[in-house]
């Protein structure tokens, strides 16, 4: 079984291909991401219609790379520029109907038409592709580029909660051609349930009850901003650009391997930890952010340029230690046996390892962590949530007809 993912839901354009063998082994035949980073970052956060337009532009080259890659693209441009027979993707009815699904995609148009004449089929046995949580607009491209492909090529199109994604790229597989850590787990796969996912991006901050993959239950989830989005936002008060995850990741590592943290950190740089012992497992970084900008504003911009690193550190500890309580807590309620952390904020090294040292040498839990190259958006996830699916026999083959985008998505 081969299935082709695509993931467009933010400002990662992403394609891949993954087989899985008769006992159900996946095998990463091709995964390729095209970053939208340097386009967006003059405007200090992701641009809707810009990363619309990058999609539209990517996803076919992408295509054709992974396709490539996989050996699975025959060019048949001889064989069509010698045939005297009429071909399907000269039929009038198929062309007007590419045209309709692609009505809000014409560059993609563009491009698809050609690309399609000169190619066959690949052997390919389903798309998946995600319809939601998202950008409405950068999702929509990747959906109707999906449906197009499926109603050309007549194969099943799966839908995937981009949610379900990030958790599925946890799932342990020692086979999984990626770097995946070898898996310990405390009394085997049996034993992981039910788990705590804390699902942290820039755009979502969740925990997640799962009593087995696929039944889902939302327990807490920020209130106004998520987790990665208080980093850009945090980054760019700063002066340190855009995205701010990892410029804030590093600043506070040179910072900790300079001096011990705590010296160095008077109660003029102490922030809040917002909602840590609320009761609750919800979240809200909208604070932190606005305690981090008072700060500064007590500040000349000397004082602020000497101080970068100490605040980098204080900011990143102070949104580690309120996810860490939230979840340790949740996972106590719920008398879980593992927690999962996923999402872009998950290659966070200080979270990995804050959770990881807490986690099994103190907890005895199992703790699942994708490698670094799955922790952001990927179609690898998308490809490995829908095989799921379909093993459990609840994946909902879309009709290529009524598919639709939905930015709101929930996943419980």
């Amino acid at each position: 079984m081969k299935i082709l993912a695509i993931e467009s839901s933010c400002d990662d354009t992403g394609v891949a291909i993954l087989e899985y063998d008769k006992a159900g082994q996946p095998k990463i035949l091709a995964d390729l991401v095209s970053s939208q980073v340097k386009i967006h970052a003059k405007w200090g956060g992701v641009v809707p219609m810009l990363a619309k337009r990058e999609h539209q532009r990517n996803l076919l080259p992408l295509l054709k790379k992974v396709l490539r890659k996989s050996k699975l693209l025959k060019n048949s441009k001889s064989e069509i520029l010698n045939s005297k027979q009429t071909l399907n993707p000269k039929s009038k009815i198929q062309n007007q109907t590419l045209k309709e699904i692609l009505e809000r995609e014409p560059e993609l148009l563009k491009k698809l038409l050609p690309f399609i004449k000169k190619y066959p089929k690949p052997d390919i046995d389903y798309v998946a592709v995600t319809n939601g949580p998202g950008l409405e607009p950068a999702l929509w491209v990747g959906v109707n580029f999906a449906r197009a492909l499926s109603y050309f090529w007549n194969i099943p199109i799966i839908p995937v909660n981009h949610i379900e994604g990030h958790i599925a790229a946890n799932w342990p597989n020692e086979k999984l051609n990626a770097p995946h850590p070898p898996l310990k787990l405390r009394g085997g796969e049996g034993e992981l349930f039910p788990a705590i996912a804390l699902v942290v991006s820039g755009g979502h901050t969740q925990l997640i009850l799962i009593k087995k993959f696929g039944d889902y239950k939302i327990i807490g989830e920020t209130r106004d901003d998520a987790a990665g989005e208080a980093f850009d936002k945090v980054a760019k008060m700063l002066g340190l650009g855009y995205p701010g995850g990892p410029i804030i990741s590093q600043l506070a590592t040179k910072h900790q391997s300079q001096a011990n943290h705590l010296s160095l950190i008077t109660n003029h740089f102490l922030l809040p930890r917002p909602m840590i012992n609320s009761g609750d497992f919800d979240f809200s970084f909208s604070g932190l952010k606005t305690a981090v900008l008072y700060l500064l504003r007590k500040m000349t911009p000397s004082q602020i340029k000497k101080s970068t690193r100490v605040i980098a550190a204080e900011f990143q500890q102070a949104v580690i230690d309120v996810l860490t309580a939230k979840t340790l807590s949740s996972a106590k309620k719920y008398n879980t046996k593992t927690i999962i952390l996923a999402g872009g904020v998950a290659a966070n090294a200080a979270l990995r390892s804050n959770l990881s040292l807490i986690i099994t040498k103190h907890l005895s839990l199992n703790f699942l962590v994708p490698p670094i190259n799955l922790c952001q958006d990927n179609a690898t996830m998308i490809a490995l949530a829908a095989y799921y699916q379909l093993t459990q026999k609840r994946a909902k083959k879309a009709n290529w007809r009524t598919l639709k985008a939905q930015a709101n998505l929930r996943i419980s």
